[in-house]
């Protein structure tokens, strides 16, 4: 539990800000197919999103893996099942975000976004659907 004032608590149901983006996926919080997931180098950094419904969550990843590579230049030389499981070992949690009406996905032009299914990120992260995700989700996040 997150406390957000003297009177307003959020339930975290086990998640954490270390929670990796594949636990979230693999979690069953979201219908199969609403999940997407979106990631993009900028500069040294590397962006990872969670797009599902009205939800979007944005993490941190710690690029030291990739030493003095651009990680742009590193991200192109990747296979992206090379890059996934690199970048989901390594995610952190930085904010949740949610919106009046769904996002499907991120804005066109600022970043060259890659775009995963949350099934797709999953088997490139190696870790398997789960039966929970094949049959929906188990409660809205």
């Amino acid at each position: 539990m997150e406390t957000l004032t003297d009177r307003f608590s959020l339930s975290l149901d086990g998640f954490s800000g270390k929670t990796k983006p594949s636990e979230f996926l693999g979690a069953g919080l979201w219908a199969a197919g609403q999940a997407k997931v979106f990631y993009a180098a900028c500069g040294d950094d590397i962006m990872l999103n969670i797009c599902a419904g009205l939800i979007q969550m944005h993490f941190d990843v710690d690029t030291d893996f990739i030493g003095d590579q651009d990680a742009e230049a590193y991200l192109s030389a990747s296979s992206p099942s090379q890059s996934i499981a690199e970048i989901d070992s390594r995610a952190v949690l930085d904010s949740i975000y949610s919106y009046p009406n769904p996002k499907a996905e991120e804005v066109p032009g600022a970043f060259n976004w890659k775009r995963l299914s949350a099934s797709h990120y999953l088997v490139l992260a190696d870790r398997r659907q789960t039966p929970a995700n094949e049959k929906g989700a188990r409660r809205p996040l």
